[in-house]
C-alpha cells in the first residue's frame, strides 16, 4: 500500500479493535494519542512509515498489547520508562529512529 497522511484521531474509537496494521505506507505525523483509548489492543503495527514524535503515554496503558512495531520511521524523543508497565508485551521493535532512554 501507499496510503499517505496522519493517523486518525477517531481511531480512538475502536473499541473492540485487537490489531492495528498500518505498516509499509506513508503515514506521517506523530502516532494518535487517542490509540492508546483502545484497550482492546494486543498488536500495533506501524512500521515503515515516516511517522514523526514520540510513543504517546497513552500507549503505556494498554494492559493487553503483546506486540508494538514502530521500527524504521523518523521518531525522536525519550523512550520512557514506562514501557515497562505494559506486563504482556513481548516485542518490541523501534529501530531506525532516534530514541533516547531516560
Amino acid at each position: 500500500n501507499d496510503f499517505t497522511g496522519t493517523l486518525p484521531a477517531t481511531l480512538g474509537t475502536l473499541s473492540y479493535l485487537t490489531g492495528f496494521y498500518a505498516y509499509d505506507n506513508s503515514f506521517s505525523g506523530p502516532i494518535p494519542e487517542e490509540l492508546g483509548l483502545v484497550e482492546s489492543l494486543e498488536e500495533i503495527a506501524l512500521s515503515d512509515n515516516r511517522l514523526t514524535g514520540t510513543i504517546p503515554e497513552s500507549l503505556y496503558n494498554l494492559r493487553k498489547l503483546q506486540k508494538l512495531y514502530i521500527c524504521n520511521n523518523a521518531m525522536t524523543g525519550t523512550l520512557s520508562n514506562r514501557i515497562g508497565e505494559i506486563d504482556r508485551l513481548e516485542v518490541l521493535s523501534i529501530g531506525g529512529n532516534d530514541f533516547t532512554g531516560t
